[in-house]
């Protein structure tokens, strides 16, 4: 999973910056944002929504104390991606995709080992029905 940090880089805070408001300028989800976020800049998804309402309440502060510049305040520039960000967002992605692939092989399994599990309950029901009556046969047989 992601490792924690301390620290927010200002790098990782535009990019969380821009690629929230990039997705809900496409009509997606913040969720879906922090999710991708989170990938990209190696945090949670929770860590990613606290630091972008964190953010976002620290700009409603400032609009109301005008004359001070802040890190909101200052035009975002993009997000500088290098070649080892890349890799661990599809690393990350393809470990995500291939967990998904076999939880479905597992679910797949419980159902048939629950099918299973009722054909052999049906059987010991119907063998233990047949020994009943062969040994309801024996006691006849003896008296």
């Amino acid at each position: 999973m992601n490792a924690p940090k301390t620290k927010w880089s200002l790098e990782d805070e535009n990019t969380l910056i821009e690629l929230v408001e990039k997705y809900e300028s496409k009509g997606k989800s913040k969720q879906e944002a922090f999710e991708m976020v989170a990938n990209i800049i190696n945090r949670t998804k929770t860590a990613c929504a606290s630091r972008y309402r964190k953010l976002s309440k620290d700009q409603c502060k400032e609009i109301n104390t005008p004359k001070e510049v802040t890190k909101l305040n200052k035009p975002i520039n993009p997000p500088s991606l290098n070649i080892d960000m890349v890799i661990q967002f599809l690393m990350n992605f393809e470990q995500k995709h291939q967990t998904s692939e076999e939880n479905m092989q597992l679910k797949e399994r419980v159902v048939k080992l629950k099918i299973e599990n009722e054909n052999l309950n049906k059987k010991i029901v119907n063998l233990k029905t047949l020994i009943q009556k062969k040994q309801n046969v024996l006691i006849n047989l003896t008296e």
